[in-house]
């Protein structure tokens, strides 16, 4: 009988924890000098922005007339499409809620009509169906607002409503210094996140304008002191987290470098906005990985595979509400990697793995797809997003991690890429 096994060297976990630590702090950092420029030097756009959406866009949808359409592919549509469209439908816009299979499946609600409105993200302006879409758009005498991170790129080839220069990189490779070879941030990487906040903080900014009454420029300086504030709390919560967690952390990369060289399954799992941001973001990098991992996501149909003894699920919910998932889940044999801030939870004491991030406030037990039905709703930014946003860099960290271990490239991520 042959016995073997994978090792697992000590001191490649020790480098790519060091690599995790770095990559959220940077990314922090970057988002935060790329907003801030948005702040700075789009300020005029961003007026036109808010009042366009709250004042002619709104009055259209009063008569039925318009709904909010959006062009976004890959991760830009889950980490800045669906969370504004999230937040859009929160404040009763007409919107037609943006998701993988729209273009395939073609629902009627699908039909662009004049005086709809098309909000694109893309940060290069060249990716063929964003740009055909805002092209449609045009000729269909809709309003195009963009947000890119190219002026004078291919989507902006033509009128537009608002144009928002929102980069991705800006001051790179000041705030990268001497660490760059210890940051991995591939693949848009930058721009995803800086979407990310930016989504949630104008869904804030319309929040004041429709429900507080604030003008638009008041209702700026609270976008800018949100982002500040989210921020600013993200490092100090991911810094309690690796403090707090440093074993769990390791432990988390060197399980997931076992399932990648023994080509295991890794099940991933979070509702909501949790996975559109952290889920759904983390999984699509995982498959472009040479020989890539097998992922599946439970409960979402086209993409769930049977837990199996052996296996590994990434678990994550700011407020413990999937210690029944979890109970599944043990039963079934599997090894779990939870993500909470919950620590006094049923769902936190069943982890294999415990990560306790800071983000989310509330305990409160509650059925998540009643709350849904019943049409409940998170807070808005800078609280109600705090542990979406956290997660997400989290996630971001542990899959650079993950690459420094194995010596993936960028180079060799966008040959898994998607190319057609």
């Amino acid at each position: 009988m042959f016995y073997t096994k994978v090792p697992i060297a000590i001191e490649g976990i020790e480098k790519s924890f060091t690599v995790f630590n770095h990559t959220w702090k940077y990314l922090f950092e970057q988002v935060r000098e790329n907003l801030t420029f948005v702040f700075n030097n789009q300020r005029e756009q961003l007026l036109d922005y808010l009042n366009f959406l709250t004042g002619e866009c709104c009055e259209k949808q009063a008569n039925n007339e318009s709904k909010i359409v959006f062009a976004a592919a890959g991760r830009s549509l889950f980490m800045g499409a669906k969370p504004l469209a999230h937040r859009l439908a929160q404040l009763d816009y007409n919107v037609e809620y943006p998701y993988p299979e729209i273009n395939i499946t073609g629902p009627p609600s699908s039909k662009i009509n004049e005086g709809d409105t098309i909000i694109a993200i893309s940060t290069s302006g060249r990716t063929a169906s964003v740009v055909q879409k805002v092209e449609y758009g045009r000729t269909a005498s809709c309003d195009i607002i963009i947000e890119c991170g190219r002026p004078g790129s291919k989507i902006s080839e033509g009128p537009y409503t608002v144009f928002i220069h929102v980069p991705d990189k800006l001051n790179e490779e000041k705030l990268k210094g001497t660490h760059a070879d210890l940051i991995f941030t591939p693949l848009g990487t930058t721009s995803e996140f800086t979407h990310a906040v930016f989504s949630e903080l104008l869904g804030r900014g319309l929040y004041e304008m429709k429900i507080n009454n604030k003008e638009a420029d008041e209702s700026l300086k609270i976008m800018e002191k949100s982002m500040e504030q989210m921020i600013t709390t993200g490092e100090a919560d991911l810094n309690k987290c690796v403090l707090d967690c440093v074993d769990d952390i390791k432990e988390f990369i060197a399980n997931m470098i076992l399932k990648f060289y023994s080509n295991h399954t890794i099940h991933l799992f979070g509702r909501g906005k949790i996975f559109d941001m952290q889920i759904a973001p983390f999984e699509m990098r995982l498959r472009q990985m040479p020989h890539g991992f097998i992922t599946s996501i439970i409960d979402y149909a086209t993409m769930n595979r049977p837990v199996r003894p052996g296996q590994l699920v990434i678990l994550s919910s700011g407020s413990g509400a999937l210690s029944m998932t979890a109970e599944k889940v043990k039963k079934l044999g599997a090894m779990i990697i939870g993500i909470t801030s919950q620590k006094q939870s049923p769902f936190y004491d069943l982890l294999d793995i415990k990560i306790h991030l800071n983000g989310r406030k509330s305990m409160k037990k509650y059925d998540w797809e009643l709350r849904q039905w019943k049409g409940g709703t998170s807070q808005w930014a800078p609280e109600g997003s705090q542990f979406e946003i956290n997660g997400s860099v989290f996630f971001e960290a542990i899959f650079a991690g993950i690459c420094n271990y194995a010596g993936v490239t960028e180079s060799d991520l966008a040959y898994g890429h998607v190319n057609l």
